[in-house]
């Protein structure tokens, strides 16, 4: 298949599936003429690739998985197990913070109706 139909097959623009390709995350694809044309597996890589975004993983992040991959011929599941528990561990600190935030706002409007009543508030 010609980059248009995978772009099509999986929401990834041209662009990105290059992307992906110029940062190592898809196997360079054999060459008809000057087209690319890529493989049934590529639309899963693709797939997955978006998906990871989606979630919060740059394509650093999953650089690592397609260079390990490459060099054993397996894909790294331990590795990316590995990522994904960072990632959520990473996801519950900032819900954490977030939830410290939300405390804070609580506080502040408790201070304000304290301090200012149910007078509206002027600004000037």
């Amino acid at each position: 298949m010609l980059i248009g139909e995978l772009a099509a097959l999986t929401g990834a623009t041209r662009k990105a599936i290059r992307l992906y390709e110029a940062q190592g995350l898809l196997p360079v694809p054999q060459r008809r003429g000057n087209y690319r044309v890529y493989q049934p597996l590529d639309v899963h890589l693709v797939g997955m690739i978006r998906r990871a975004q989606t979630v919060g993983f740059s394509l650093a992040e999953l650089k690592e998985l397609a260079v390990l991959k490459a060099a054993s011929g397996s894909f790294p599941l331990a590795v990316a197990q590995q990522l994904i528990r960072q990632k959520q561990r990473h996801f519950q600190q900032e819900l954490q913070r977030l939830q410290a935030l939300q405390q804070q706002l609580a506080q502040l409007e408790a201070e304000l109706l304290q301090n200012y009543g149910a007078a509206p508030v002027t600004c000037t």
